[in-house]
Formats: C-alpha cells, sequence, structure tokens
C-alpha cells in the first residue's frame, strides 16, 4: 500500500469512452439521474437490457466494461445513442468502475445496478429522489429479490462480539433501514456527497472489504445509507455470492476503520494500534510500519472529517421496532 487517495480521483486507469452525445456541462434529465450499469456475465442480451432502461426515459447511461466484451459496440453505440460505453483496458476493481463511471456521469444523483438486475416497470424513478433530498442520503439502496421474488438479508448492520467485529445480515422490514454498505454496490448515489467522501477506496481490491471500508468511512464522517422498501429489484440469474473471508485486503480494512479513535473533535490513529495491526497483518516488522505510517498521514489529512469512530458507529447502530 504505497499511498491512499485523499481526494476523489483515480490513479492509474486507461478507459475508453465510446459513444453517446457530446459532454455538456449544463446537460440534466427530468429526473436528474444517469444510470451506470456494471457489467458480468453473459453479453448476449445487452442490446435488450439497454432498450428497457431508454422506456424508462433515461437520457444518460454508461455502460462499464472491459476490453475483452464479445459484441459490436460501435453498433450499439450508434443504436443507443443516449448509452456512452465506458471500456477498461484491463481488468480493474468494482469500486474503480464506479468512482469512474460517478465521475463520468452527467446526472447529480447515479444509479448503479448490473446486467442481471431488473427494474420493476412499477418502479417510479421520480418517487425515489425526494427520499434522498430530504434526508441528504449518501446512497438509497433497494431492496433485492431473488427470481423466485424472495427478500434477500441485504441490510448489513455492524456488531462486535467479545471484541470481534461481526455483519449481521437482516431483510428490509421498515422504510429508512439503515444498512452499513450497498448490498451488490446497488443503489443510486448522490454525486456530490460520493466524491466528497473520497468514493470507493481503489486500493483494496477485494469487493466486500472495498464496501467495508466505504461503509464505515461513510458512517465515521456522518453520512447515510438507507434502504427504501418502495425501491425493488430483481435477480434475474442466481444470486452472486460473496467472499467474506479476511484476506490481505483486510488488513487494510482493519487499519483505516477498525484502529481509529475518535478523540475530542476529530479522528486520530495511535501508534498503541500498531502492535495489533502488526500481528494482523502477517507482514514483517517494516513492511507493517511502512502501512501505518501511510494510513496515520491518511487519517491526520481527514482528522476533522471524522465525527465518530467505529466502535461508536457499531454501539449507536439503531435498528426499528418490530
Amino acid at each position: 500500500m504505497n499511498t491512499i487517495p485523499t481526494t476523489f480521483n483515480i490513479p492509474d486507469t486507461s478507459y475508453t469512452v465510446i459513444g453517446g452525445k457530446k459532454k455538456n456541462k449544463k446537460i440534466s434529465t427530468p429526473s436528474e439521474i444517469s444510470f451506470l450499469v456494471l457489467i458480468r456475465g453473459e453479453r448476449f442480451y445487452i442490446d435488450d437490457f439497454l432498450v428497457s432502461l431508454e422506456r424508462l426515459g433515461i437520457f444518460d447511461v454508461l455502460i462499464a466494461d472491459t476490453e475483452s466484451f464479445p459484441y459490436d459496440i460501435e453498433a450499439l453505440a450508434a443504436k443507443h445513442p443516449r448509452c456512452r460505453f465506458l471500456i477498461f483496458q484491463k481488468p480493474v476493481s468494482i469500486g474503480k468502475m464506479i468512482n469512474t463511471g460517478i465521475e463520468e456521469s452527467h446526472g447529480n444523483y447515479i444509479f448503479v445496478l448490473w446486467n442481471d438486475i431488473r427494474i420493476p416497470a412499477s418502479l417510479v424513478l421520480k418517487r425515489l429522489l425526494p427520499k434522498v433530498k430530504e434526508h441528504s442520503v449518501l446512497c438509497l439502496v433497494p431492496l433485492l429479490q431473488n427470481r423466485k421474488y424472495e427478500t434477500l438479508p441485504t441490510i448489513k448492520v455492524p456488531a462486535f462480539f467479545r471484541k470481534t467485529l461481526k455483519m449481521v445480515s437482516l431483510s428490509p422490514s421498515a422504510g429508512g433501514m439503515a444498512t452499513l454498505f450497498p448490498s451488490d454496490y446497488l443503489g443510486i448515489y448522490r454525486k456530490e456527497l460520493f466524491v466528497l467522501t473520497g468514493g470507493y477506496d481503489v486500493t483494496i481490491q477485494n469487493p466486500y472489504w472495498q464496501k467495508m471500508d466505504f461503509g464505515f468511512r461513510s458512517y465515521m464522517w456522518d453520512e447515510k445509507i438507507l434502504c427504501e422498501t418502495g425501491f425493488r429489484l430483481l435477480y434475474t440469474g442466481d444470486v452472486p455470492a460473496e467472499d467474506t473471508t479476511p484476506d490481505e485486503y483486510y488488513k487494510y480494512f482493519f487499519l483505516k476503520n477498525l484502529c481509529i479513535r475518535f478523540q475530542g473533535d476529530s479522528g486520530i490513529l495511535p501508534f498503541s494500534r500498531f502492535p495489533s495491526y502488526l500481528i494482523k497483518s502477517g507482514d514483517n516488522f517494516f513492511e507493517s510500519l511502512r502501512d501505518f505510517k501511510t494510513v496515520k498521514k491518511w487519517v491526520n489529512t481527514n482528522t476533522y472529517r471524522f465525527k465518530q469512530d467505529a466502535r461508536s458507529v457499531t454501539e449507536l447502530w439503531e435498528l426499528p421496532e418490530m
């Protein structure tokens, strides 16, 4: 870990934008929403998927994929002039795709979804924006269902058991439930707050720890990620499995979040946390010390952004009455 982005940026990213109308800073859509579609699995039905989005009246759609796409991108771009294709020259993390897509988007709000997600015809986007604006929500996440229309436990609640952090998964039971992070990255992001929060940390490649880092940082910096039960999306295929095994990226999550303490009116990374990090990192002393100093520098740069620490986030978490 050589450095941590201190502002919203996309380091070392090579990508091309194909298609769409010439970017105009004053461009707007009736709903103020841009769509960012992440591609995975089969690509055979992308044309049909884009047609379904256009029926919603969306004027700004970005499709994020890599150079290995097996379809005629020029023909698709000509057929769908509202769509722009964000093509990365090499595989990148999902967080990097989202950071780049949100930076390239025209809307003030960005609806992030996958190509294997179906949007019900009954969904009215203009009814969702007031909920994002009213509570100044960083991200409004949907209620997710599998292809059998069963509700998935996508509310992620942090809890400490014997000093060990655990995630409790709950099914949404009421509108406005807080969740630590957007499940599968899905949701409507408020661009301004997303950028100010720094987006997803592209130095963390593992999707689970990348989302955990984004979630804890958001709440420690006093942002909110809420679920709206009237905002429903459906998986058309298998629900992707998530690998929660601690790996090399867990240590960065641990250091950037669980080691920070809120003191007075700022966040700090005390050197007293170094021994526990040294043990968890599995690296030698000098590598661990280098990484510790890198994160400490990042914390010092953002010290007054912190309004609480990870333990306070967890202990003060509120659940609606059942």
